[in-house]
């Protein structure tokens, strides 16, 4: 439906000049129409002129240039068919106009262009890695490849595109295991969990952050993870945050973990810190940190467990 409606906006801003010179515009009228398809170059475009300011003049020629096409084709369709009614031009400006509101409504440059550079990014990598990949595995052939392959970066990219979408200060736990559990299939474990992570250290969100601790405390994710460190990973962001409600979600999900998964217990937080947390938190926010207690008395419990039998 978007596509559709992308080619029917671009049939809108070159048909106005066209129809322009079909209803009997002078060529002057190349001048408007050029500045309505710079226009549509600066806002449809993130960065319309990312080389550089001298690009502009350029760019204005041609746009100067393709505009004189048009309204010339359209002048020469009103001889060929003999028409003699002549019309302003302001509709067909405004025609033009349209086209340039509707495309914009349709596309989202910003989101395109951050999509766009995270699938440069992760093939650039996978570039670099490739023009050393036969030396590495011939010292260590079964050493696993960790940047991602193509595919991984295009899922990955495209998921990232949807939890966009959803609001930065929390999103339903439904949409973000929608988006996210495709990738446990396309995208292996450790290459999933360090882009998740990633992003969500560098945005700041507690949509990311989210994401980031569902993937962090997921069972089979976790245990193919081991000696990692993702879950203290994940609290150490939610601390840093300040994320109460993230926090409480963490002490919801950790020790179902620890019961499912007890080997996990490598890759949680050190005793010390969840009893430091826990008491700086004990005044604001009693209950968590009566919870955080008994997450370290938890793990605890687990080390203790192979001395004990």
């Amino acid at each position: 439906m978007r596509r559709e409606g992308l080619w029917l906006a671009s049939a809108l801003f070159y048909a106005a000049p066209v129809g322009a010179g079909l209803s009997g515009a002078s060529y002057f009228a190349a001048l408007p129409f050029a500045a309505l398809f710079l226009l549509w170059v600066l806002v449809m475009r993130a960065e319309p002129f990312r080389d550089g300011a001298a690009f502009v003049l350029p760019t204005l020629v041609l746009h100067v240039a393709l505009a004189s096409m048009l309204l010339g084709f359209g002048q020469l369709l009103r001889a060929l068919l003999g028409v003699e009614a002549q019309s302003r031009l302001s509709p067909w400006l405004a025609m033009g106009l349209g086209g340039v509101a509707l495309g914009r409504l349709l596309w989202q440059p910003k989101k395109e262009a951050e999509i766009e550079f995270l699938i440069e990014i992760a093939l650039k990598k996978l570039n670099d890695f490739a023009d050393d990949a036969e030396e590495i595995l011939e010292q260590e052939p079964d050493l696993p490849l960790s940047h991602p392959t193509e595919a991984e970066a295009a899922a990955l990219a495209q998921a990232i595109g949807k939890l966009d979408a959803l609001a930065p200060e929390g999103a339903p736990e439904a949409a973000l295991r929608r988006y996210l559990r495709p990738l446990e299939r396309e995208v292996r474990a450790h290459v999933l969990l360090d882009a998740v992570l990633a992003r969500a250290e560098a945005s700041g969100t507690r949509r990311d952050r989210q994401a980031a601790l569902l993937l962090a405390t997921n069972g089979p994710l976790a245990w193919s993870e081991l000696g990692r460190r993702r879950v203290a990973a994940v609290f150490d962001l939610i601390v840093a945050a300040a994320d109460v409600p993230e926090l409480a979600r963490f002490l919801t999900r950790a020790p179902d973990l620890l019961a499912a998964y007890p080997a996990t217990v490598q890759d949680f937080p050190a005793v010390p810190r969840l009893l430091d947390i826990a008491d700086q938190i004990e005044a604001s926010e009693p209950d968590l940190a009566e919870a955080l207690v008994q997450l370290a008395h938890d793990i605890e419990d687990l080390g203790r467990e192979p001395e004990d039998g």
